[in-house]
């Protein structure tokens, strides 16, 4: 095997790994978040509780919201070094504060963390990956579906005979993996230490580079400097319009359903308790994820906002099983929930292929992390919605 066929094989590996380890964390809390919301609840089963899972939602993503909003600004100009180290640090002093903490809101501040560590993470390996061959999209993809299919797993299995508490401890070796496949198992190209390229629209359409001339030829210094960063951020916004759009919808849909449904959609005459089916909904959801986001190998769709919209028809199935009750069956529901998954998944993976193929070379680090912001808005409305949902459901089915 040649040199460079030996560093394209461990940039695969690598990034299949980072996105593996940078999801995980984001999985986990989902994954327990109706354990963290009942957690000093002296009952097995907290149906309608005064809590929603919704609460663990918006902390899970607000902040790595606010940062995939304010990094395309900046961090560019830090190191890819000091940003893959900040990540996995973050990420495994989330997992300690959640697993060691009683009172809900440290709960929330370290759920707040593995979002920072999350946010910080998608936003520098996505931009990495104009550094290496398109191949490693696919690979990136394939590993955040997979953090969620074993993430989930994994928090399901080894609470059969763990701790909710004891099961995320175990969780910090997943931070330290992260590192070790980017000190050590990724080939670091020599681009990585290039300074940041100049300022251009991002998808080269003829009005976008009219705005930004007249902006260049008015201004100047620091002034110029921060008209000329806003004018690329609201571009990008107007070039990508289309692919941020369809994830917006995608991700609203999809997390409204597995938050704001899925602790109300119990089955009482079964043997699974609320507590476990919850945890199994979750592992189906992941599973169909994770089969989409690991296609693009072998098929591509440029309608992406098809998916959208049939995961805007999977919440008006869902909200109506949440509100009346109407499947006989929680493996027809398990079915419904495998389809929400593949839905998700492939929008995403769609999504940034297209981008990645689309957008010339010189512009494809920014706008890969630019349509990041898109999906964490939906996941912010749908936490927001999802603890009205909730409140309003639970009026009828208490």
């Amino acid at each position: 095997m040649s040199e460079l066929e030996n560093n394209k094989r461990r940039a695969i590996i690598s990034f299949w790994i980072f996105g593996l380890c940078n999801n995980f964390g984001y999985v986990i809390m989902l994954s327990a978040a109706y354990d963290l919301i009942s957690k000093d609840s002296s009952k097995d089963d907290v149906y309608c509780g005064k809590r929603s899972t919704g609460a663990i939602l918006l902390a899970d993503v607000l902040p790595s919201l606010a940062i995939k909003l304010v990094a395309p600004t900046f961090i560019h100009k830090i190191h890819y070094n000091i940003k893959v180290s900040s990540a996995a640090l973050i990420s495994l002093a989330s997992f300690v504060m959640v697993a060691s903490s009683t009172d809900f809101t440290l709960i929330l501040i370290g759920v707040a963390l593995a979002a920072v560590s999350s946010g910080l993470g998608e936003v520098t390996f996505l931009a990495l990956t104009s550094h290496f061959e398109r191949s490693v999209i696919t690979s990136w993809s394939s590993g955040t579906g997979f953090a969620g299919i074993l993430g989930a797993t994994l928090y399901l299995a080894f609470n059969l005979f763990l701790s909710p508490s004891q099961t995320i401890y175990l969780m910090i070796i997943v931070p330290c993996i992260e590192l070790v496949a980017y000190w050590f198992i990724l080939v670091r190209p020599a681009t990585l230490n290039e300074p940041p390229g100049g300022f251009e629209p991002l998808l080269e359409t003829e009005e976008s580079s009219v705005e930004i001339t007249e902006v260049r030829e008015t201004d100047s210094g620091k002034l110029a400097a921060l008209k000329y960063t806003a004018m690329k951020f609201f571009t990008g916004i107007k070039d990508l319009k289309y692919y941020m759009g369809s994830l917006f919808l995608v991700y609203c849909s999809e997390y409204l359903i597995n938050q704001g449904m899925f602790e109300i959609m119990w089955y009482k005459n079964i043997s699974w308790d609320l507590k476990v089916q919850y945890r199994v909904y979750q592992v189906v959801y992941q599973v169909g994820v994770t089969i989409s986001r690991s296609s693009a190998s072998l098929i591509h769709f440029r309608r992406i906002h098809i998916f959208s919209l049939l995961q805007f028809l999977n919440l008006i199935v869902f909200s109506c099983e949440a509100r009346y009750q109407f499947i006989p069956s929680i493996w027809i529901t398990i079915i419904l929930i495998l389809y929400e998954g593949l839905l998700g998944g492939a929008c995403y993976v769609n999504a940034f292929y297209a981008i990645y193929n689309e957008v010339p070379a010189h512009h494809r680090e920014y706008s890969l992390g630019l349509a990041s912001v898109s999906d964490s808005l939906g996941i912010v409305l749908a936490g927001i919605l999802s603890t009205v949902i909730h409140n309003y459901i639970c009026k009828f089915r208490v």
